[in-house]
């Protein structure tokens, strides 16, 4: 895979994944200082 390959491969799994519950856990638990509770994908 090239580096343009893999950065459009990065971009779309990003894209599926920055909707999911698991990355806002992640935000609001960075943001309140304490330790995700992740649920999985």
């Amino acid at each position: 895979v090239s580096v343009n390959g893999a950065i459009e491969i990065e971009g779309q799994a990003y894209g599926r994944l920055r909707g999911s519950e698991d990355f806002k856990e992640g935000v609001a638990s960075f943001h309140e200082k304490r330790k995700p509770v992740f649920k999985g994908l």
